[in-house]
């Protein structure tokens, strides 16, 4: 995401001072009753720019982190499917 915004920013001409961003995750259970057991991760992210930047350049920086292609990949339902072979 950081990356992300700051080749956003070069790319713009958009000079940055102060470039902050924090991911916190946290997974709950979305059926504790059910069979399934099933969880979901949620990701809070918190992006720190320059106060003196105008509204249009935080506007365009933020999107650029909502857009990103980490986000692409972890938008919707991930599954892992695990297999255990034995070797020859």
């Amino acid at each position: 995401m950081a990356l992300t915004m700051a080749a956003v920013a070069a790319y713009k001409g958009i000079t940055l001072g102060r470039l902050a961003v924090s991911v916190e995750s946290r997974t709950e259970l979305v059926d504790p009753i059910g069979s399934a057991n099933r969880a979901a991760t949620i990701f809070t992210s918190r992006v720190e720019l320059d106060k003196g930047l105008p509204a249009r350049e935080r506007r365009i920086l933020f999107n650029s982190a909502r857009l990103c292609e980490v986000h692409k990949m972890l938008r919707g339902e991930i599954t892992f499917d695990e297999e255990l072979t034995e070797g020859e």
